[in-house]
This record gives C-alpha cells, structure tokens and sequence, in this order.
C-alpha cells in the first residue's frame, strides 16, 4: 500500500533533476525508496521498484528468521 509519495526538483532549468521518495507499507512493514531523473516518471518507477525490493528483502529476512526459530 503506498503511504506516501512525494516529489522535488533537485535542480532548475529544462532539464531539471527531478527526486521522488515514496512510502510502502505491507503487513506491518513500512519502507522507503527514492528515485531521481530528469523524466518524473522515471523517477517515480525508480522510488517504487526500490521501495519494492526492500520490502521484498526484509520480508525474505523475516521468513528466514521464523525457519531458524522453527528448528531450535
């Protein structure tokens, strides 16, 4: 579920940099991810895959961490 997204321009002109952050949450997990290009929506598909990623890695971490637990 996306939480948040938010855009600013790094720098002026017609070429501008452009830098996205957004928020996901997923089960209780909430992460962050960021992105910058000149194109927004490169920016933005960039926070988001980023944001995915790691949420993907800490949800992989916890499943791992009950597998170590289960065995004890």
């Amino acid at each position: 579920l996306l939480k948040a997204y938010i855009v600013k321009a790094i720098t002026g002109g017609t070429d501008a940099q452009g830098e996205v952050s957004v928020r996901v949450e997923e089960n209780g997990i909430t992460v962050t991810g960021h992105g910058s290009d000149t194109d927004i929506i490169i920016a933005s598909a960039q926070a988001y895959l980023n944001a995915l990623n790691k949420l993907a890695d800490l949800i992989k971490q916890h499943a791992r961490a009950e597998q170590k637990i289960g065995l004890c």
